[in-house]
């Protein structure tokens, strides 16, 4: 957690800021799946985002199961995230809750 934390922190620096982290991976040779997390502004004003694909490296019904989530997020909640970060790092246990303008993602430990 504390890599991520590390990775994130100061989110968005400028409109121009875009931050990506891999969890796991997308190479269907190893099991487990991965999560991608690509942190980035829109527009002039620097409207930040959370956009997450996460597929799971298993196939149902021939189908490999994925989604991608685009989410609006606001620069203080990233802010509070990587403080709830650190501390999972620190204590090995919590959660760490990203809120945004509509809705929040979570990590549970």
């Amino acid at each position: 957690m504390g890599r991520i934390a590390e990775q994130i922190k100061g989110f968005p620096r400028s409109p121009s800021d875009k931050r990506e982290l891999i969890l796991g991976t997308f190479d269907r040779k190893f099991a487990g799946g991965g999560a991608s997390l690509r942190f980035h502004c829109v527009g002039g004003a620097g409207h930040a985002y959370l956009e997450v694909k996460i597929e799971s490296g298993h196939e149902s019904a021939g189908t490999l199961q994925s989604a991608i989530l685009s989410i609006p997020i606001e620069a203080t909640a990233v802010d509070s995230f990587v403080l709830e970060l650190r501390r999972m790092d620190a204590t090995g246990m919590g959660k760490a809750c990203l809120g945004s303008g509509r809705t929040s993602a979570a990590t549970d430990n």
